[in-house]
């Protein structure tokens, strides 16, 4: 699930961490995972001013927060920096400026490319990153950065690995072989981040998956941006084929929440398939999966996405044997919402 979180108040938390390294694997099937120093000294300030959110708990009977071990490490760093003079900037820039913490990422991410930023982004573009520096240099954040590389490059091994072990589930159930992450995707492991996050940050062409350090999550969501650009353009090869989906679409188009995502019904069978293909993937070599399919329907519900059911159906009459791409049409004929 890929969530936001506003910026608000942080300064009256307790401190936290940074970090950045030249850590860049790419898996077998064309996924790049690099660890990225401007996000790193964008979360440890954030962790440094407050920032505390987390996902997973100690308890019962005693509940407490429970960080990434390198998260753990860095903050516990960051108290030394606690008094540097661009302590007090990098307050004021959080409490001056509330918003998505994605509009921060997008400016650290983007900032020799202003004018591939959205406007939140650019206005904040001469306000963060010169704090963020002075904060760099002030807490020794490169240095830092440098002694948790190992670690941080551990944990992009862990992933990387589960990521290959995904797409090879994925290709057995499409039927595809050559089944490939595009180029344009990067993914940014930040264990600085809470648990469970997931943050989309597009620059120009290229997307910024930035990834918690909870595996399930990040998983989910890497297969999934992996996945869409393939499955859009089989949702548009096979949509004029589908006559029971154009009709359910006539009724979801009335509803802006849906349209301002999706433009059209084969935008949004591609969703349907991509987050059908990637629940699929995470429940590979399960005896029963009906109670987490239901969870899963109800979940993308809640989103928005009324053609999860019909694309797990979908999943579930291809064989594989054949590719999914030549099978789509007849399945997309056969099968309504």
């Amino acid at each position: 699930m890929i969530t936001t979180l506003t910026l608000t108040a942080l300064a009256t938390l307790a401190p936290a961490a940074p970090a950045d390294a030249p850590i860049r694997l790419i898996t077998e099937h064309g996924v790049e995972l690099r660890a990225d120093e401007q996000v790193f000294v964008l979360f440890a300030a954030l962790n440094a001013a407050g920032y505390s959110e987390e996902s997973n708990r100690k308890g019962p009977p005693l509940r407490a927060p429970v960080f990434h071990e390198i998260r753990v490490d860095v903050r516990d760093e960051l108290r030394k920096a606690k008094d540097v003079p661009s302590m007090a900037q990098v307050r004021k820039l959080f409490e001056s400026n509330p918003g998505e913490i994605e509009d921060y990422l997008a400016a650290v991410l983007g900032r020799d490319d202003k004018a591939k930023l959205s406007k939140a982004a650019q206005a904040l573009l001469p306000k963060v990153n010169p704090v963020l520096d002075a904060f760099r240099e002030e807490a020794k954040l490169t240095a830092l950065f440098d002694k948790v590389a190992e670690e941080q490059r551990d944990h992009a091994k862990a992933l990387k690995a589960l990521v290959e072990k995904d797409f090879v589930e994925a290709r057995k159930i499409t039927g595809d072989a050559d089944l490939r992450g595009p180029k344009s995707l990067v993914v940014v492991p930040n264990p600085l981040d809470g648990h469970a996050m997931v943050r989309t940050v597009d620059i120009g062409d290229t997307r910024y998956l930035v990834v918690g350090p909870g595996s399930e999550s990040a998983r989910s969501a890497i297969l999934a941006a992996a996945l869409r650009p393939t499955m859009l353009q089989l949702a548009k090869q096979a949509y004029p084929r589908a006559k029971g989906f154009k009709r359910s679409w006539d009724g979801l188009k009335t509803s802006r929440r849906i349209t301002s995502r999706y433009p059209d019904g084969a935008d949004y069978l591609a969703e349907a398939l991509t987050v059908a293909l990637a629940q699929r993937v995470s429940q590979a070599g399960k005896a029963d999966t009906r109670e987490a399919d239901e969870d899963f329907i109800d979940e993308q519900a809640r989103q928005g996405m009324r053609w999860a059911r019909a694309a797990l159906k979908i999943l579930e009459k291809h064989d594989g044997k054949t590719s999914l791409a030549e099978e789509l049409p007849k399945l997309v004929d056969k099968i309504s919402p």
